[in-house]
């Protein structure tokens, strides 16, 4: 009981921040306005923004409020989608609201699990959750829960993921339940998160391969028994995923081919490969639009669009093969995607609640630099940043720290080396899926949550580094202090008689 009692408060302290962060206790809330894509997620459950012109884009507000119209016929297939009919659904008027109080609940529940787990071998293993929560209330995070886009449901599923590989860096396999419970921490943030939309699948690889590899024993089992649980379940995901994966796959296709080609092929292709215009079957004079995405000018604006237009998926086969053939430019693109991680704030969308005095943002004046739009503003977005390399030697930080746990696991901050390699990778694979899928076009918000997973992987590497650190630094003030005792008694030499 007393387990369950810290568990319990624990979850309930992450909760309450959580609410108190989104503003959801008084104050002002806190949120994301839209973008245009808000629509895919709150036309399936038939609701329409309760704004004058019953739309919720490009406000200067987030629009809280919702009224009923027939669902739309195509919605999005996304985790995001399930979560927000389930609030949406069932009742007349809809407050964004209710969608951040689930948010809110769901932590808890996750944090609850992950807290009593944790603690299989002492309440010290608590400290093992911090790195996953932190950025999860840093506002930069967490006020998308409160938005019509499918990135919450990706957020939420990340930190439950990570509160899974928390729980398996803090046991064993003999723990039993506590194993089992990282389990299905990690599958469930893996099917959430892989499903909000195509571009974090590799959160669902992710989880997959955890499974695979985790051992988890409970109850006094033989030992061979240990190794099937994990395998199983991840046999288990695949098999679940495939549908719903094909079916956001076609969905893409169907509603945003031709705007994916056009970004891919103009804003990452042309741009990074100079003078391959030629190469992809377009015009010589396609490579004056390099640089320049399908929005806000429009496809008409770009020379040779129209040869993109007729066949996008065929364009969009050349730009890979394109990339394939200049590896280098492939693995600068995917640095500048990393890079891109330190615009975590995405400032075009604004957090404040929308009302009838809000102006409307200027849509006349240029695209800001962190939505790529144009090749100007995004590298001087780029060059205008602090530190940029930080995200790429974090990458690597925590992809070093994943070797040292494979080779020395005996320490539990050790094997924490573990979930910093895993946040990295989904980073690292999270920004790959962003710049070859639709070019450097909002790169900001696309990797968005591969921020938080850097976040979560710097934390992480502090719980490893911390104990030696400690350890070296008692080392070297008990050998400073023995030698001051050591001084201190050694006898004076005779003073001579005068």
């Amino acid at each position: 009981m007393k387990r369950v009692g810290i568990a319990t408060a624990a979850a309930a302290v992450a909760a309450l921040a959580l609410a108190l962060v989104l503003g959801l206790l008084g104050g002002t809330p806190t949120g994301a306005g839209d973008n245009g894509d808000g629509y895919r997620l709150f036309c399936g459950p038939g609701l329409t923004p309760a704004t004058p012109n019953h739309k919720a884009s490009w406000l200067g507000g987030v629009v809280l409020d919702f009224g009923r119209v027939a669902p739309c016929p195509d919605p999005q297939p996304s985790s995001a989608a399930v979560l927000f009919g389930s609030v949406a659904n069932g009742h007349g008027a809809f407050s964004l609201l209710e969608l951040g109080w689930l948010y809110v609940l769901l932590v808890f529940l996750v944090t609850l699990l992950a807290a009593w787990a944790v603690q299989a071998r002492g309440p010290r293993g608590l400290l093992f959750l911090v790195p996953p929560l932190v950025p999860l209330l840093e506002p930069s995070f967490a006020r998308l829960f409160l938005s019509t886009f499918a990135e919450p449901a990706g957020l939420f599923g990340a930190y439950t993921l990570l509160c899974g590989l928390a729980v398996i860096a803090a046991t064993k396999a003999g723990d039993g339940f506590a194993r089992l419970a990282a389990l299905v921490l990690v599958a469930v943030g893996g099917v959430v998160g892989g499903l909000a939309k195509i571009g974090f699948l590799p959160l669902f690889v992710l989880a997959v391969l955890v499974c695979a590899v985790t051992a988890a024993r409970p109850g006094s089992g033989r030992r061979w028994s240990g190794r099937i649980v994990g395998p199983a379940l991840a046999v288990l995901l695949v098999l679940e995923i495939i549908t719903p994966v094909r079916a956001n796959l076609a969905w893409q296709e169907r509603n945003y081919a031709d705007v994916n080609a056009v970004n891919l092929v103009y804003t990452l292709a042309l741009a990074e490969v100079p003078g391959s215009a030629t190469r992809l079957g377009l015009p010589e004079a396609a490579q004056g639009s390099a640089g320049y995405a399908y929005y806000p000018r429009g496809p008409e604006s770009l020379a040779g669009s129209d040869v993109v237009l007729a066949d996008p998926a065929a364009m969009k086969h050349r730009a890979w093969e394109l990339l394939l053939e200049h590896p280098g430019a492939l693995v600068g693109a995917i640095g500048t995607g990393l890079q891109a991680t330190l615009g975590r704030s995405v400032p075009y969308l604004p957090d404040e609640p929308w009302t009838t005095e809000t102006r409307p943002l200027d849509r006349s004046t240029p695209v800001s630099g962190d939505m790529g739009g144009d090749p100007v503003t995004f590298r001087a977005w780029l060059d205008g940043m602090a530190v940029p390399w930080w995200p790429a030697l974090l990458v690597l930080l925590g992809l070093a720290g994943a070797v040292v746990a494979l080779a020395r696991r005996r320490r539990s901050t050790t094997r924490y080396g573990f979930v910093a390699g895993v946040a990295v990778t989904g980073a690292l694979g999270i920004a790959a899926m962003a710049v070859v899928g639709d070019g450097y076009f909002e790169i900001a918000k696309h990797v968005w949550l591969a921020a938080y997973l850097l976040d979560v992987a710097a934390l992480s590497l502090c719980v490893v580094v911390a104990p030696v650190a400690l350890r070296r630094g008692r080392e070297l003030w008990n050998r400073r202090r023995g030698s001051e005792v050591v001084a201190a008694e050694e006898p004076r030499a005779a003073e001579p008689i005068n």
